[in-house]
């Protein structure tokens, strides 16, 4: 009974670990990431490669690749607000002014979706991304 109840519990794990997985495929990164963005108004300052009132999801995945807690920061970001942060780092390091001075706090977005959508942004391509000497 111990094995079959710890079978199907590595079962469940492995497959809540593939539906959660992110997908290798650019395209269908930046479409999911679309998906999310546009149904809690995202795309009204950002966009995936293009500079709008914010920073481009793309630049923020170069910024935040390879940090062990850029999730949970993004995150915290998304949530609760964050004030000035692009204001230095965007022009000095980027070579991108955002307009917008703070992201306001987004409620209504559930701290999975957050995740989900961070996790996205932080698997975009950045090899593009050019970044100031």
């Amino acid at each position: 009974m111990k094995k079959l109840l710890a079978g199907l519990i590595g079962l469940g794990l492995i497959f809540s670990i593939s539906a959660n997985a992110v997908p290798k495929n650019q395209k269908e990164i930046e479409r999911q990431i679309v998906k999310i963005a546009k149904k809690y108004g995202c795309l009204t300052c950002h966009d995936i490669d293009k500079p709008k009132n914010s920073i481009p999801y793309r630049v923020i995945a170069k910024e935040y690749q390879g940090k062990p807690d850029a999730v949970k920061k993004l995150v915290t970001s998304i949530k609760y607000a964050s004030f000035a942060k692009w204001q230095k780092i965007g022009p000095a390091k980027y070579g991108i002014k955002p307009r917008a001075i703070y992201m306001p706090r987004q409620r209504s977005i559930p701290v999975e979706e957050a995740e989900k959508i961070v996790k996205l942004i932080l698997s975009l391509d950045t090899s593009k991304v050019k970044v100031k000497k």
